[in-house]
């Protein structure tokens, strides 16, 4: 039995196509089968213009097509797609998704940030340490989602329009900078005993570059120094010394400013940088929706 997964982000767009190692576990482990990323950028046109250009969409058509043929080769069983900040922004999006549904016949949703923060959760949460306390931070190209954890559970959760693609093109505006800080400030900057939950592609490569593991924390100090380090590297070095893919090599330092503007707030002193994001969300909460329709 397998899974699938559309993930299209402002900056990539990734198919995660996986099978359950247990048929028996509402938490199972997974097996990766399939991973595809592509660096389409839809947010380099929407957060300057408010618009995906027809250059973009039909890269985006083309990607579609090509993970809907892939869905087909490996014969998933069930699959969903779903769009997050850039497409939110955008004021042609409804088009451009009538017009993927026609060409590929796969619907998108177009998911909250509040939503997207649960599916990412939903793929971690049974992992953390019971009755610790964690601030999740998930930076993306459009937006920043913070939610405070206890005992396993959510308690109160905030969207931001701030993300690594929206640093890249200047385009994220004082008034939010502020409106997040107000949150941090009411809900976890009074905390003392809190450790912090990175996700997304750039805090999992400095977790990779600080060399922590799967379980394992990265030091916010360390992640202060990779960053001062990284951005004094061209992006050339960026690409061949660090062996980061080009699209990544553009973004990582902002990425490292918004996790590091954030921790700096909090108590927060070491953070945890499961492997999982929106893609092994989506799968879990597909495989939840199966599992529980079989016990019923």
């Amino acid at each position: 039995m397998k899974f699938g997964a559309i993930d299209i982000g402002s900056n990539g767009i990734r198919l995660l196509i996986a099978r359950p190692l247990q048929l028996d576990e509402l938490k199972p482990e997974w097996k990766k089968v399939e991973f595809t990323r592509l660096p389409i950028r839809l947010g380099d046109d929407v957060f300057g213009t408010k618009e995906i250009s027809k250059k973009k969409t039909d890269l985006l058509v083309k990607a579609i097509k090509a993970f809907s043929l892939l869905i087909d080769i490996y014969n998933v069983d069930f699959y969903r797609a779903c769009a997050t900040s850039a497409m939110r922004d955008a004021k042609n999006s409804e088009k451009i998704l009538k017009l993927i549904k026609k060409e590929t016949n796969i619907d998108i949703d177009v998911i909250t940030g509040s939503a997207e923060s649960k599916l990412i959760m939903n793929a971690f949460l049974h992992l953390l340490e019971p009755k610790e306390t964690f601030l999740h931070v998930d930076v993306g190209g459009g937006s920043t989602e913070l939610t405070l954890i206890q005992n396993n559970k959510p308690l109160v959760s905030k969207s931001f329009n701030i993300g690594t693609v929206r640093a890249k093109e200047n385009k994220i505006k004082p008034e939010e900078v502020q409106k997040l800080h107000a949150w941090v400030k009411e809900n976890i900057a009074w905390l003392p005993n809190i450790k912090g939950v990175g996700t997304g592609g750039n805090i999992h490569k400095f977790g990779v570059l600080a060399n922590v593991g799967q379980g394992q924390y990265l030091r916010v100090d360390k992640l202060q120094q990779l960053n001062e380090d990284i951005e004094k590297m061209s992006h050339n070095d960026r690409v061949y010394h660090l062996k980061l893919n080009p699209d990544r090599a553009e973004v990582i330092d902002y990425a490292g400013r918004i996790y590091l503007d954030i921790f700096s707030k909090t108590a927060v002193k070491e953070i945890l940088t499961p492997f999982q994001g929106l893609k092994d969300g989506i799968i879990q909460d597909l495989w939840e929706r199966y599992y529980t329709k079989q016990k019923d």
